[in-house]
């Protein structure tokens, strides 16, 4: 009697298991099925941008219009007959720039907020936070009438200054160097190591998926940063790519209506950058913004 009370738990366990393994499975399903669809919704208003790239202006509007063949006349007349290289330059100058010189001031502020001790270091910490609170919009007079009177605007100074430091780099990366046990620290002064040979031999690499994440969000909010450029710059042979971008709507299409291809050939080239800087910081990116929940 034992033997088969035993037995058929052993059955009502076995069935309870393949139960279990089908709504695992099931619900797998539904999760790829859900991503998918979400995926799709995601990548259709990029396969819109590069198909209306890739046809004439006159079909546009045309609801069978078909890409093929290939028309890459609007990627050639921006790239022949606008400012829009100029402009793309000048992005990627001012972009690469701030992002080098933004996540350069927020290591070393970073390092010294998590690992020095001096007075005031907290309030100034708190400072650093209090920054966050001020809306971007509310510095714009302030510096223009700054740079103004160093008579600096319409220059690559003025587009770079203003975001080579960063209340939330500096504070996202201090979060991150507190978990990074001190006792690496001390270990390495025993062997006659300095604070700058601790910062760059030992945070630094440590830290790299926070600061991959600092580097490609300031490169994303910097390349596309419009109302700044806009007010600083006056001339093409200073202006950046999302003032390019809005200059394409004023390319008059069919009647009155932009020249939608032109539009879209631009919009294409402009997130070209953007596509690349996220695929090559693609697997610090996912470690830096997940590392916060894993002890």
């Amino acid at each position: 009697m034992a033997t088969i009370e035993i037995g058929t738990e052993t059955v009502k366990t076995g069935r309870r298991t393949v139960s279990q393994t089908a709504a695992f499975r099931l619900r797998v399903i539904w999760s790829l099925t859900f991503l998918m669809l979400l995926a799709l919704v995601v990548l259709y208003p990029l396969w819109e941008i590069v198909r209306i790239s890739l046809l004439h202006r006159s079909e546009v509007i045309l609801p069978d219009a078909s890409i093929w063949p290939l028309d890459l006349s609007a990627y050639q007349r921006i790239v022949d007959g606008l400012s829009f290289p100029r402009y793309f330059l000048n992005s990627l100058i001012v972009t690469t720039t701030v992002t080098a010189g933004n996540t350069m001031t927020a290591i070393l502020a970073a390092y010294a907020f998590s690992r020095a001790s001096f007075r005031g270091r907290d309030v100034l910490f708190l400072i650093v936070i209090g920054t966050l609170m001020i809306p971007n919009h509310i510095t714009l007079i302030p510096n223009y009438l700054t740079f103004a009177s160093f008579d600096m605007l319409d220059t690559y100074v003025c587009l770079i200054l203003p975001f080579l430091a960063s209340g939330f780099a500096v504070f996202f990366l201090r979060q991150h160097m507190m978990t990074i046990p001190k006792s690496l620290d001390e270990a390495a002064r025993i062997d006659g190591a300095s604070s700058w040979k601790i910062l760059w031999d030992i945070v630094v690499p440590l830290s790299l998926p926070a600061i991959s994440v600092v580097a490609l969000f300031t490169f994303m909010s910097n390349w596309n940063e419009f109302i700044w450029p806009l007010l600083a710059t006056t001339s093409d042979d200073m202006r950046t790519v999302q003032i390019g971008l809005r200059f394409l709507l004023r390319e008059e299409g069919e009647g009155d209506s932009p020249d939608w291809p032109l539009v879209m050939a631009g919009t294409m080239i402009t997130l070209t950058p953007l596509l690349l800087a996220y695929v090559i910081a693609e697997r610090h990116l996912i470690r830096g913004i997940t590392m916060g929940s894993l002890k």
